[in-house]
């Protein structure tokens, strides 16, 4: 016993049948603890869990299970206070944890700790475990910009803002309008990530290396003691498949896409060319050179950095499409682009909301790029269209050819006369209230009552819409990290029961099937 004991304490524990330790370059080029750091806790967290459950089913004895739970307790403790921290030597979090526990235990308790378990599912399991910890934080940032989006769009419901396509005038809107927009936008986003976390939420721990175990394992037990959904069935899926990664970053991918059009917008808005926003001297970077500039720095790194997140994800579509079933070590580089993705994610939403939230819009600027430009032209073939009865595209070769000769002489629909008389040319009489009703940017807005469209009614009943689908959203958010956080404290409520000494199938029983409070 001692000869293996010492064996263990210098090579690594899979070494079983090597004969040379792993090259210290091929060490360095393998580790992964510099990853595996940040999930330390949801690691003690699956260990738990795994460790009450080989007790509770006899796997394990009692005295076995408490004493692992004891080791278990004390490398956490000593992590978080800095005593101990993970090694080189032992390449990742799940052998670091492993043998400190054998150290502290001894073999005949710690040795027992990875029955009926690989670090295929282990592995899989703590990167779950974390991705929708991390996974939670950005739904909830972006359930904040959204409420921010909905919140500044009802107090701006009638001002009036030019709206483009081609990124040329088009029709009138209004700020709230614009807004809802990107509300629209991202209540989408928030539905796809939601349905990743479903996709994510269910437990590969049982699995072993890809075909399960002979041990009579209860993976229901491992479920409810770490607030998954359900289990991941299917063995071999469970560890030789990361769609659920792929998911979540496709998912994020289009959400930074609307994320950069966003910051585009406004980048553009508060040019001297448009002014019409003004970014919050907190949101704005200043020259090293040139005192009077005013730069958008941290929008344009969410431009910028939108590129990283698509590039983040077709790096893991390309590490995926040609694996072959079951685990191969290339899944570990999903830790990597999951930490990176989703903080990215985390940062940029609470960035964006934050710009949007003091960002200023000047009205009276805005109103008047509306009325310089012809945006309300649409309306007045309309007009034509309800009120002379002419075929719509006739409709439009006559106020495209209004509006021509107006930009030809320098003039606007501000010039109601010389468009009367170019009208009228044209065989269209208008009265003085017809035209005012028909050419003012704001009556325009107002008479867009369509479903969908630019009335402040209309406006209104979408944030109203719009808000009960992100209240209800809400809900299902905050009860989801309600049974995480309810599972996270019985596992850890099951276990100090087990270190007072009470049996392993009591206080399963005692926690876990009691209603928690």
């Amino acid at each position: 016993m001692s000869a293996i004991k010492q064996e263990l304490d210098h090579r690594q524990l899979w070494a079983s049948r090597f004969k040379k330790p792993t090259d210290t370059i091929g060490k360095q080029y393998s580790e992964s603890i510099t990853v595996d750091r940040p999930m330390f806790n949801h690691h003690i967290w699956g260990n738990q869990a795994h460790v009450i459950m080989l007790g509770y089913t006899g796997i394990n004895t009692d005295e076995q299970t408490k004493n692992i739970l004891i080791g278990l307790q004390e490398v956490r403790q000593q992590f978080e206070s800095g005593k101990w921290d993970l090694q080189f030597q032992e390449e990742d979090v799940q052998m670091n944890v492993e043998r400190f526990v054998i150290n502290h235990m001894g073999m005949e308790n710690g040795g027992r700790m990875h029955t009926t378990r690989s670090r295929n599912d282990q592995v899989v399991l703590d990167t779950k475990l974390f991705a929708r910890a991390k996974l939670r934080e950005v739904q909830t940032a972006l359930c904040q910009l959204i409420e921010t989006l909905l919140s500044r769009a009802s107090t701006h419901t009638r001002t009036i803002m030019p709206g483009y396509t081609h990124t040329q005038h088009a029709q009138p809107m209004t700020y709230a309008y614009w807004l809802t927009n990107y509300a629209a936008v991202f209540l989408r986003d928030l539905r796809r990530l939601s349905a990743s976390d479903r996709t994510l939420n269910t437990n590969p721990l049982g699995a072993g290396a890809l075909t399960g175990t002979s041990f009579p394992i209860d993976r229901d037990l491992t479920t409810r003691l770490m607030g998954f959904d359900s289990v991941q069935e299917h063995c071999l899926d469970a560890v030789g498949n990361k769609d659920f990664n792929l998911e979540i970053l496709a998912a994020l991918a289009i959400m930074f896409s609307s994320l950069s059009r966003i910051a585009e917008e406004v980048i553009y808005g508060i040019t001297q060319e448009f002014r019409t926003m003004l970014l919050d001297d907190s949101f704005a970077m200043g020259s090293s050179m040139m005192p009077q500039k005013k730069n958008p720095g941290v929008l344009e790194l969410v431009r910028g950095r939108t590129g990283k997140m698509y590039g983040i994800l077709m790096a893991m579509l390309t590490t995926m499409k040609a694996l072959p079933s079951g685990y191969n070590r290339d899944y570990h580089e999903d830790k990597t682009t999951l930490m990176d993705s989703l903080t990215l994610s985390k940062d940029s939403l609470v960035v964006i909301r934050g710009v949007i939230e003091t960002l200023q819009v000047d009205p009276r600027r805005m109103r008047s790029l509306v009325e310089d430009n012809f945006a309300t032209a649409t309306e007045l073939a309309n007009y034509l269209v309800r009120k002379h009865n002419i075929p719509f595209r006739q409709c439009h070769r006559i106020v495209g050819y209004v509006v021509g000769e107006l930009a030809a002489r320098g003039k606007d629909f501000k010039s109601k006369e010389a468009t009367k008389e170019l009208l009228k040319s044209r065989g269209i009489s208008i009265s003085d209230e017809d035209f005012e009703n028909t050419l003012d940017p704001e009556k325009v807005v107002e008479n867009q009552k369509s479903r969908g469209g630019t009335s402040s009614r209309e406006v209104t009943r979408m944030i109203q819409a719009m808000q009960e689908e992100l209240d209800s959203a809400q809900a299902v958010l905050s009860a989801r990290i309600a049974v995480e956080h309810e599972a996270h404290e019985k596992t850890w409520a099951v276990a100090q029961e087990i270190l007072k000494g009470v049996p392993v199938k009591v206080a399963v029983t005692k926690v876990v099937d009691t209603p928690w409070v």
